[in-house]
């Protein structure tokens, strides 16, 4: 285990490929207590490291979780929590366990929009496997499906955890027993309408030029050709009324595009999270995109949280449709670090160049995980010299922030 410094606030960012994993380690009297904020890997963007991960976090915080957070039910956020379930079961102890209010069995409204979902995912995995689709569109549907063995651990608590379904609004005072913690959840809200935008409006997207002309770097373009399977034609999962397919017809003219629709409306389900201990404000809003941002920085005081952020925790890989350019222009200019767990493989859009320009101008220190050299990885951004505050190991990145 590392020698953690006392007083000390400690972000540890695993490089783990196109995916997350953070250990937060915060000071309590004479140690530390810790939380894993998401442990997943995109099955196309793996770089082998997740269990190397795990373990370092199980040896680091010796076999204890304060609190684990499962952002949203996505691959690169969970998938190590079923590909390490031995480890996890192994621990001697977890204080909570959090996820989105969507996931919560005992929510009505949750548990019909899951079903829905599921009935989708299985229906264009199927479709897929029969016509073929662009290699995206097939990435989008695999970050979305095959993740229930993941949910059930987190459900069941992993060892012997309060579970905890978060919703926008709620604010909580020593979790997990840890004196002096406040957390605001800023996401994911519960009103439709919110969770429903996935893309900001063209002023609030960062751009690249193309051909003289703006588009998103990564935005879901139309395809040629039609919805070509019969929602509901499983009968495993339930059918679809009238309704139901009006909407998604309208919101996508294919079964490709349907597919990033999907993947990026769980997205917009992400637990955002604003930690605030001893007086510093450490954000983490998983890959919140832009209906779950507007809701809560349509707030009153939104303002005020993010010109005090000392810690972001850059949302969803760097991608254009995370982090609203007001959100870094109201960022205190110097006063946070950023980290980014990201790579280009296998969204080759994914750093947003202009986005992560735009943090580094405002930030007092920025890194991305893919700067940390693994043997057969994707290479990212060569560091030359670490930013104040930063400490690079063996396949991570470490920040501290005195407290």
């Amino acid at each position: 285990m590392a020698d953690l410094k006392k007083d000390t606030i400690r972000i540890r960012m695993y490089r783990v490929g196109f995916g997350d994993c953070f250990l937060v380690s915060l000071p309590v009297g004479d140690g530390h207590v810790h939380m894993l904020v998401d442990c997943g890997v995109h099955g196309r963007g793996d770089i082998g490291t997740i269990q190397a991960a795990v373990t370092d976090a199980l040896a680091e915080s010796q076999n204890k979780f304060a609190i684990v957070i499962a952002t949203h039910a996505h691959q690169d956020h969970i998938s190590g929590f079923a590909k390490c379930d031995a480890q996890f079961r192994a621990m001697e102890d977890v204080g909570e366990v959090w996820l989105p209010w969507t996931e919560n069995p005992k929510d009505t409204t949750a548990t019909r929009l899951k079903a829905k979902s599921l009935a989708l995912v299985q229906q264009l995995a199927m479709h897929f496997a029969a016509t073929g689709a662009a290699p995206k569109a097939q990435f989008a549907v695999m970050n979305i499906s095959g993740n229930e063995k993941a949910l059930q651990l987190l459900k069941s608590g992993i060892k012997n955890g309060e579970v905890r379904y978060l919703e926008a609004g709620i604010e909580l005072k020593n979790p997990a027993g840890i004196q002096g913690l406040a957390v605001k959840v800023l996401g994911p809200p519960r009103d439709p309408a919110f969770l429903a935008k996935m893309d900001p409006p063209a002023g609030e997207r960062f751009l690249r030029m193309a051909g003289g002309a703006s588009e998103a770097a990564n935005g879901v373009k139309p395809f040629l050709g039609k919805w070509l399977f019969k929602p509901g034609k499983n009968s495993g999962y339930p059918v679809l009324d009238d309704d139901d397919r009006k909407l998604l017809e309208q919101l996508a003219s294919d079964p490709e595009a349907l597919a990033f629709a999907l993947d990026q409306a769980i997205n917009n389900t992400s637990v955002v999270a604003l930690f605030i201990y001893r007086g510093k404000y450490l954000l983490f809003p998983g890959d919140a995109q832009y209906g779950n941002w507007n809701y809560w920085l349509s707030q009153d005081g939104s303002d005020e949280l993010l010109a005090d952020i000392d810690f972001y925790k850059v949302g969803h890989h760097g991608s254009f449709n995370a982090t609203p350019k007001k959100a870094v222009a109201k960022m205190t200019e110097g006063k946070f670090a950023a980290m980014a767990s990201t790579q280009s493989v296998p969204w080759a859009s994914i750093p947003l160049a202009k986005l992560v320009t735009a943090v580094q101008e405002r930030a007092s220190g920025y890194v991305q995980s893919d700067s940390m050299p693994v043997k057969d990885a994707p290479k990212g951004p060569v560091l030359k010299t670490l930013p104040a505050g930063f400490s690079q190991g063996k396949f991570w990145f470490d920040y501290e922030i005195p407290c």
